[in-house]
């Protein structure tokens, strides 16, 4: 049990990490050592002590390696991260002491609230530590504090970060209350400002192979019951040379059309997918040839459907499936943001990047893996962030909208936070500390 909520901690600083934003809580004060003591940030009585930076670093260093960077080579911590010439080594440090800031910031508001943290929730930190000693540490409080000194923490001051952790979870409910508290206009405001909308004609570059009847016609089945369905209202049947109706095996009349091909219920039933040996579904993908005759196709529809003609490009879309139904599952459209860019395969956030540069009416193509994508980007329907149908495409709305509300109260903190430059140095670099994968 205790091992979730060591799960759970982790997945929740790990969304903070991927996206550079406070990954854990503000300290209230330092601890009681003189070790300990060794302050990086003030402001009013709340001071920031050096291990909890060492400690957030470390968490982004564990981050960093989740998402298959090579954090344990120098070369990589020397690299330019971009044209200016900043290393990954000082882009993270800064980083990371912006969020330090922030999170000293969010102590003050704390305090300035007057909240106080209820005892319960004391005692599942409690609880929750004594579990690491005695899981990870083996009984031994010494051992536990050997797996942490790498993160530049021990058992101690471990919980002294748990339990402002919690604090800052309380100042976001008290303020926010997991979004509830955040009024519509401000929702859709932030809604309008961060998300696209578009809808698409997938050309696949592949195709699946269905189960066919002996002529060659797909089957289309009951999909509750995995028999054949015929379309007896456009359909005929026949008889044998007995005088009976031809039936299948499951005692269903057979119905034909004029040529006495079988004709089935395309309507309510669905074909099935032959499966390989894996139990996958068989795949077949185009030549080269045919590639290059899909990518012509692809780029003739983008110029005769041409631009704001969305009736046409209705009707086109209409005409076409896509992988899985996925036209079906969403008729409205689908929502992309860089907020939840992290979440999305390649092909999705190319399409992202393409739509960032487009016009309501504009229609274009991208390639990815699956085929070509002819989309046409749509005006934003008010409100589907709240759609419970469309909770796939808003998944990061509401903790990212709280994240841009508090970063932006915190700005009126920040310029009343102290450096201490000379303790600041006797950090260690993300480069040179421990890969938290745990805490």
């Amino acid at each position: 049990m205790k091992r979730s909520l060591k799960k759970q901690r982790w997945v929740r600083a790990l969304a903070f990490a991927l996206t550079l934003v406070m990954m854990l809580v503000p300290m209230s004060s330092c601890a009681d050592s003189a070790a300990d003591q060794i302050c990086v940030l003030r402001c009013e009585e709340e001071t920031l002590p050096l291990y909890f930076y060492e400690f957030l670093l470390s968490r982004m260093k564990g981050s960093l390696a989740r998402s298959k960077y090579n954090v344990e080579s120098a070369a990589f911590w020397a690299e330019p991260i971009d044209e200016s010439g900043v290393t990954y080594e000082e882009y993270f440090n800064g980083s990371i002491l912006d969020s330090c800031k922030n999170y000293l910031a969010a102590a003050v508001l704390f305090e300035r609230e007057g909240l106080r943290l209820s005892s319960s929730v004391l005692a599942e930190i409690d609880e929750e530590i004594a579990f690491y000693i005695s899981y990870d540490g083996g009984d031994s409080e010494k051992a536990l504090d050997g797996i942490l000194s790498p993160y530049g923490v021990d058992h101690k001051t471990l919980r002294d970060c748990y339990v402002l952790e919690a604090k800052y979870e309380t100042l976001l409910a008290s303020l926010y209350g997991g979004g509830a508290l955040i009024s519509d206009t401000v929702k859709e405001s932030y809604y309008r400002e961060n998300y696209l909308r578009f809808k698409q004609i997938l050309l696949p570059k592949y195709y699946y192979e269905y189960e066919c009847d002996e002529q060659g016609n797909m089957i289309y089945f009951d999909v509750e019951e995995g028999k054949p369905l015929y379309d007896s209202e456009n359909g005929v049947y026949v008889y044998d040379e007995k005088g009976n109706r031809i039936k299948d095996s499951y005692g269903s009349t057979i119905y034909y059309d004029a040529e006495g091909n079988i004709l089935y219920d395309k309507v309510n039933g669905q074909p099935s997918v032959v499966l390989d040996e894996n139990g996958e579904g068989r795949i077949h993908y185009l030549s080269e040839e045919e590639q290059t005759a899909l990518k012509e196709s692809a780029e003739s529809l983008v110029a005769s459907l041409g631009k704001n003609n969305f009736s046409a490009f209705e009707s086109e879309r209409a005409k076409h499936t896509t992988v899985e139904g996925a036209e079906d599952a969403y008729p409205d459209g689908y929502y992309l943001s860089s907020i939840e860019r992290g979440g999305y395969e390649d092909y999705m956030s190319a399409i992202l990047d393409r739509l960032t540069e487009m016009e309501v009416g504009e229609i274009a193509a991208v390639e990815s893996e699956y085929g070509w994508h002819v989309i046409m980007k749509y005006e934003l329907d008010s409100g589907k962030y709240g759609d419970g149908e469309y909770d796939e495409w808003f998944a990061g709305f509401n903790s990212s909208l709280i994240n841009r509300l508090f970063l932006d109260k915190c700005k009126s903190v920040l310029p009343e936070i102290t450096v201490h430059e000379e303790n600041l140095a006797k950090a260690r670099s993300i480069k040179d500390i421990g890969i938290n994968f745990d805490y």
